[in-house]
């Protein structure tokens, strides 16, 4: 018992963390973290959760940049292909996104 109640506090905290971790977020770390769950959810074959977080980086798009055509037609293949099991792939295009996406907002916090 004293061990299920020490999971059920650690879990707790766990879950704290993570949420204060969210809400203390820049939007270009949010979309990270979306980043990192999609690619998680790549290399475990979670079809829900890659799936979820491709849709939330779809949602995140702001159409007003002509570079977010490109990238929801990217998120748009990468939802297509995990629903065939092509976790690969997609992994290979969200590490290479997230990289970018990481250096962009590395030179943003250097200027």
């Amino acid at each position: 018992m004293a061990l299920q109640m020490s999971n059920t506090y650690v879990k707790s905290k766990i879950n704290t963390y993570k949420d204060n971790e969210v809400l203390a977020a820049t939007p270009g770390e949010l979309v990270l973290m979306l980043y990192d769950q999609a690619i998680l959810a790549c290399k475990t074959a979670n079809q829900a959760k890659a799936s979820t977080a491709l849709a939330e980086l779809v949602n995140s798009l702001n159409f007003d940049y002509e570079i977010s055509a490109g990238l929801f037609r990217l998120y748009d293949y990468g939802i297509r292909m995990v629903k065939k099991d092509q976790f690969d792939e997609v992994t290979a295009i969200l590490v290479e996104l997230r990289q970018a996406w990481k250096k962009a907002l590395e030179s943003l916090q250097a200027a």
